[in-house]
């Protein structure tokens, strides 16, 4: 049964959440810019950014990317929350049991933006310590204390934010780690209630995807789509 409920934003609040990046460093850099651009026209007001996760893999410039959003945005409060893949890369630099998983899922793309010589470790077949010796190598400090520190969630008004949703049947402040980084059918299928308006990303979808109980922003940027995000406003929510 769909809800009745309206979620709404603070009065004197802006949030502008955008969805899945994947290393796509020119799709950010232009969203950023007209993100400045709208600040800048309404300095009155308070500015939120969210990301929903997902900088890295896939795409070409998953260093850029991370660089990008640890400088943070002029005139916003920026939220990044964390996405599965950056918990997968965490995973590798850790020495965890899925590294390869990584790999296979993007992680190759995201060691060359770092600057490791693949062909180079392929040809003299390099193990999997040695690779992650050699983006340990290459990581800065900071990038690595940025990912370690991202927040699974955020909340405002009637809207939470996360990066593949929610299990239905709990409150948002009472999720899993695991669902609220990889969940989906259970998720995706739900017409239910959740508490609050989700806004996510995880799931590629060809157009992004409003419906009465969520908000799903990840339109593939990194397999040509854009990298869109949304205006929350009041009870208005519009594509930015």
């Amino acid at each position: 049964m769909a809800s009745v409920h309206q979620p709404v934003i603070p009065d004197g609040i802006s949030v502008i959440a955008f969805g899945d990046v994947h290393g796509c460093y020119d799709k950010l850099e232009s969203l950023l810019e007209q993100i400045e651009e709208r600040v800048a026209s309404f300095p009155e007001q308070r500015h939120i950014v969210v990301s929903v996760g997902d900088l890295v893999d896939r795409g070409p410039d998953s260093a850029r990317v991370v660089e990008r959003l640890a400088a943070g945005v002029p005139g916003c409060e920026l939220v990044v929350l964390a996405g599965n893949h950056e918990a997968m890369m965490l995973d590798f630099i850790r020495g965890g049991e899925g590294a390869e998983i990584w790999l296979h899922n993007g992680g190759l793309r995201t060691l060359a933006s770092y600057g490791v010589d693949l062909e180079r470790a392929l040809d003299e077949g390099v193990s999997l310590f040695g690779l992650r010796r050699a983006l340990l190598e290459r990581l800065p400090d900071h990038h690595l204390a940025f990912l370690t520190r991202r927040p699974l969630s955020y909340e405002c008004g009637g809207y939470f934010f996360v990066h593949a949703g929610i299990r239905p049947g709990r409150p948002p402040d009472r999720q899993d780690e695991e669902d609220l980084l990889w969940i989906r059918n259970e998720f995706l299928d739900w017409d239910g209630d959740f508490g609050k308006r989700i806004v996510h990303g995880h799931t590629p979808v060809e157009v992004a995807t409003f419906k009465h109980n969520r908000i799903n922003l990840d339109t593939g940027a990194c397999f040509g789509g854009p990298l869109t995000a949304v205006l929350l406003e009041g009870a208005r929510a519009t594509i930015f």
